[in-house]
């Protein structure tokens, strides 16, 4: 698609994390199809403070869930500017209510929402529907599609010291610990005891473990800590954006089926991960630039420690690495 450097073009994308995240793959393709173009995301203020950070964009608007009043205004901004196109990439009641607000302008809307299809994991689904906008191919084989990337916290990281392992007190190799929080039932969780032997086993193999997480997930991080002093618990202490920086850096991810385990994927470290028994695990699955191993069982205390290590020299995690500059 072709246009000026004057165009604007709004693209719409909020929802949870793991949504938000996938959804990046998709602003970058267009980026990559409107170079010159001012790119607005309008997004919800969830993650904003990791969203401003990302190139693909040239502004960001936070109103994009408001009600009422606030909702009338935030349509007729939109509609004062005369964008180009607005591509919809969420497909929800908000994503309709501002496109009856622009019902009445030139605007070009552009539904480009992955669709739950069965068989199709989220990112191809969103692939396909970008080509059906125009932008490349229609059809992807789980797999094919392009991952998210959020490899551009690296320039962050090279002006910020917050962004660097050594400001939490990691020095040499290192890995990733996400367990899932206590808003989880406790037998879909992998059981702390666990959690403290791999961490035992991963400094015995010259790797320190870094346990991460919201608030919830502080009491797996206290354990791990209290067992294994050598073991770092950053449990509700670090940002989004420090988080996606770590795991730049980081030997691999290892991770039970959290919101926070999309955002470390999408990084680029190799990753296993831990899925209770369910809906084909590969069509949920974090999509990165490296290999996850998923691992699975009815009750995932079943999965052994050993079998953890195995999962993570499958998937390349005792390789050196870490690619990040």
């Amino acid at each position: 698609m072709e246009q000026t450097v004057k165009d604007t073009i709004y693209v719409l994308l909020w929802g949870d994390l793991p949504s938000t995240v996938r959804g990046l793959a998709s602003c970058q393709r267009i980026r990559e199809a409107h170079p010159r173009g001012k790119l607005i995301l309008l997004t919800a203020p969830d993650y904003e403070a990791l969203l401003k950070h990302c190139p693909y964009f040239s502004q960001i608007e936070t109103d994009a869930t408001a009600t009422g009043a606030v909702a009338k205004l935030t349509s007729k901004r939109i509609k004062a500017i005369k964008p180009k196109l607005v591509y919809d990439l969420v497909g929800d009641a908000d994503a309709r209510r501002i496109k009856n607000g622009l019902r009445f302008s030139r605007v070009k809307w552009i539904d480009a929402a992955p669709k739950a299809n069965a068989g199709q994991h989220p990112v191809e689904a969103a692939a396909a529907a970008l080509g059906r906008a125009g932008l490349g191919r229609e059809e992807f084989r789980l797999g094919e599609a392009p991952s998210p990337d959020v490899s551009w916290v690296d320039y962050l990281a090279r002006k910020s010291r917050m962004l660097e392992p050594e400001y939490f007190g990691l020095n040499g190799p290192y890995a990733l610990l996400a367990p899932a929080g206590d808003e989880v039932k406790q037998n879909l969780r992998w059981p702390r005891e666990r959690w403290a032997s791999l961490a035992e086993a991963l400094l015995a193999e010259g790797v320190t473990p870094a346990v991460v997480g919201g608030p919830s997930a502080r009491e797996i991080g206290r354990h791990v800590a209290s067992v294994v002093s050598e073991a770092r618990d950053l449990t509700g202490k670090a940002k989004l954006v420090q988080l996606a920086g770590l795991a730049r850096r980081t030997r691999f991810v290892f991770g039970e089926e959290t919101d926070l385990l999309h955002l470390l994927v999408a990084a680029g470290p190799p990753a296993a991960a831990l899925f209770p028994d369910g809906d084909p695990l590969e069509l949920k699955a974090p999509r990165g630039a490296s290999p996850v191993v998923l691992l699975h069982a009815p009750v995932l205390a079943q999965l052994t420690v050993s079998e953890a290590l195995q999962a993570m020299r499958v998937a390349g995690g005792f390789e050196e690495s870490p690619r990040a500059a």
